[in-house]
């Protein structure tokens, strides 16, 4: 019923700090108060149409200089080679020299990628998901040499030599966890009991779960939210169990929330052997290709739209902006396009159609070309 099982490859910063054993607490719920249906379904409503545009729209001062060259720090994980694919493009259209340094799985495999590319020399370092407290030195470092640092999906601040953590930060994603919630409450009218599986030890994806729980408490005080941990081992292993002994602990469980689309890996076949497939809907942030397909196919689950090469594309044109002396503001305050994804919509959504990824918007490389004054 739900999203078929593919071979992905675990996140590659788990290895970088010690990994919490699986736990639930309650976040939520039990009060009488009614919920808010309208309200939810008035936010909700307000994104299931695609994006118009960038959402960006302030051009550059002027055309790039060409000869940039930049390094990505890639992690084994789908979604970012196929947002380094897009940086690639971008990186092309501007006469620039990219480079990816693939980052290993060991504790030290970030301080271990940064250093390496320092020792490159490039004009500027892109860092992904990788909490900057633990390459703190290595910044350091990229900043006594000159060279910018740019961040995307951290849930930071900027540190002094990173020039920017708003792309897929902070803001970006808790805005993403109260649009899901409201489809929630929007859905159930009001009669959600949730199970939100998820790794707290990834910053960013504890942004997305904070948000959702507390929007879900200001539309539905009388809905339950329970925080079920997982490891990252655990993704396509021991995570489709936990999920089938949740619901079999609590049978009103009707809503399984998912931090990240990759921990679905294995869940729906569990479901199945369980007799469990009926139970419960999904709902979740930065869906696979394979959660995508499975909406085609009439799955009543509801993600929003990651547009991961518009991500790609916003990397670079941060770092024209900052190698142009421009104010980087208009950028930092400009959120990816993004809608809420279902069975209703799927069919219009602009997904790439090599990748399966969401994209949103159908003609963006024309969008950034006429930003960069190309």
């Amino acid at each position: 019923m739900r999203t078929k099982s593919w071979v992905q490859t675990m996140i590659a910063v788990a290895a970088v700090g010690a990994v919490a054993t699986a736990c639930s607490s309650a976040d939520g719920g039990g009060s009488g108060e009614p919920a808010d249906v309208s309200a939810a379904r008035s936010v909700a409503d307000q994104y299931e149409s695609p994006p118009d545009g960038l959402v960006l729209t302030t051009p550059l001062s002027r055309a790039p200089q060409a000869g940039k060259y930049v390094i990505s720090i890639e992690t084994p994980q789908p979604i970012s080679s196929a947002k380094d694919d897009a940086i690639q493009q971008a990186a092309d259209l501007l006469g620039w020299r990219y480079q990816r340094i693939l980052q290993g799985t060991d504790a030290d495999a970030g301080p271990k990628a940064m250093d390496q590319a320092i020792a490159l020399g490039p004009d500027a370092i892109h860092i992904s998901g990788t909490p900057l407290s633990m390459l703190s030195t290595q910044i350091e470092r990229a900043s006594d040499a000159g060279i910018p640092v740019i961040a995307d999906s951290v849930g930071d601040d900027p540190v002094p030599g990173v020039i920017s953590t708003s792309l897929d930060g902070t803001k970006q994603v808790q805005e993403w966890g109260k649009m899901v919630a409201s489809q929630v409450v929007a859905d159930s009218d009001g009669e959600a009991n949730i199970a939100v599986f998820t790794i707290t030890d990834y910053p960013i994806l504890n942004v997305f779960t904070d948000a959702f729980t507390a929007q879900m408490k200001t539309l539905c005080p009388g809905c339950r939210v329970e925080m079920i941990n997982q490891q990252v081992t655990d993704l396509g292993t021991k995570t489709p169990q936990s999920v089938v002994s949740t619901l079999q602990r609590d049978p009103e469980i009707n809503y399984a929330l998912f931090s990240f689309g990759d921990l679905v890996l294995g869940v729906d076949a569990a479901l199945r052997a369980a007799g469990l497939q009926d139970q419960v809907r999904f709902a979740g942030q930065t869906p696979t290709p394979a959660n995508l397909a499975s909406l085609k196919d009439g799955d009543d689950s509801v993600w929003v739209g990651f547009p991961v090469q518009i991500l790609g594309w916003r990397v670079i044109d941060m770092l024209a902006r900052q190698f142009n002396g421009d104010d980087l503001k208009p950028a930092d305050d400009a959120f990816l396009p993004t809608q809420l994804l279902n069975s209703d919509n799927i069919g219009t959504a602009v997904l790439d159609p090599k990748t399966g990824f969401y994209v949103g918007v159908a003609d963006y490389q024309d969008q950034f070309e006429k930003l960069w004054l190309k």
